[in-house]
C-alpha cells in the first residue's frame, strides 16, 4: 500500500489529535485553617518492579520527586524530599506529607511518536496524589486527586513523506530525540500539574497570596 493511499485516514485522525500534557481528575479537598507546615515529598509505586522496567521506573520516580520539591519551592511552598528511611505519612509529625503513588507507567516509543504520531507509541504516567496532614494524633487527607499525563496524539513527521528530503531530516530528528530522551517527560508534566493543584489549595487556605496580588 502506498503512503498516498493512507492520507484520507490520516486526515480523519486529525479530529482526535491532542497535545502532550497532564489532566487532574477527581479532586477532593478539605480546608485547613492551621498554619502551613513544610511539605515532605515522597514518591511510591504500585507497579511491580522488574529487571526490564526498573531503570525507567527509578528515573521517573527520581525526576518526579526532585522536580516536585524544586517546583514547589519556586511557588513559595516549602518542600523537601522525604527521608527514604522514614515512613510517610505518620501521625504526631510536624509536617504535611505529599505522597505520589505511580500506578501506571508506559514509556511508549519516542521514535514511533515522532514519525507516526496520532497516539501511536504514546507514553502514559498515571499517579494518585494525596496531601496528608501529619500534625495531629491521626493522619488526615487534605487533598486527593489523580493525574494522568501522556505524550499526546499529535501527527508525526510521516505526513511529510511526500518530500523525501524533509522526511529524511525529520527522521534524523526523531532518531536524535529518541537517543537523547531522558525518559521522564511525563514525570515533568505530572509535577507541573501537582504543583498547580497545590498552589490552588494553598491559596484557598490563605497560605499563599491571591494570584492577582503576586502580579501587583
Amino acid at each position: 500500500m502506498t503512503v498516498a493511499g493512507k492520507f484520507p485516514a490520516v486526515g480523519a485522525a486529525l479530529f482526535l489529535t491532542s497535545c502532550a500534557g497532564a489532566q487532574v481528575q477527581n479532586p477532593v479537598t478539605s480546608p485547613d485553617s492551621q498554619p502551613v507546615a513544610p511539605v515532605a515529598v515522597t514518591v511510591t509505586t504500585s507497579i511491580a518492579r522488574t529487571t526490564q522496567n526498573a531503570p525507567r521506573l527509578d528515573r521517573n520516580m527520581q525526576a518526579l520527586s526532585a522536580g516536585l520539591a524544586k517546583s514547589l519551592e519556586k511557588a513559595h511552598i516549602v518542600a523537601h524530599p522525604a527521608d527514604p528511611s522514614e515512613t510517610t505519612p505518620h501521625a504526631n509529625g510536624s509536617e504535611l506529607a505529599l505522597v505520589v503513588d505511580i500506578g501506571t507507567l508506559r514509556t511508549g516509543s519516542a521514535w514511533t511518536r515522532e514519525l507516526v504520531g496520532f497516539g501511536t507509541g504514546k507514553s502514559r504516567l498515571q499517579s494518585h496524589v494525596i496531601l496528608y496532614d501529619e500534625r495531629g494524633t491521626q493522619v488526615t487527607d487534605l487533598l486527593d486527586f489523580t493525574v494522568k499525563a501522556d505524550s499526546g496524539s499529535m501527527p508525526g513527521v510521516i505526513v511529510s513523506a511526500w518530500n523525501p528530503i524533509g522526511f529524511g531530516i525529520h527522521s534524523a530528528h526523531a532518531i536524535a530525540k529518541e537517543t537523547l530522551s531522558d525518559g521522564h517527560e511525563d514525570a515533568d508534566r505530572t509535577a507541573k500539574a501537582i504543583v498547580k493543584k497545590m498552589v490552588e489549595y494553598y491559596r484557598t487556605n490563605g497560605w499563599l497570596p491571591p494570584e492577582n496580588a503576586e502580579n501587583d
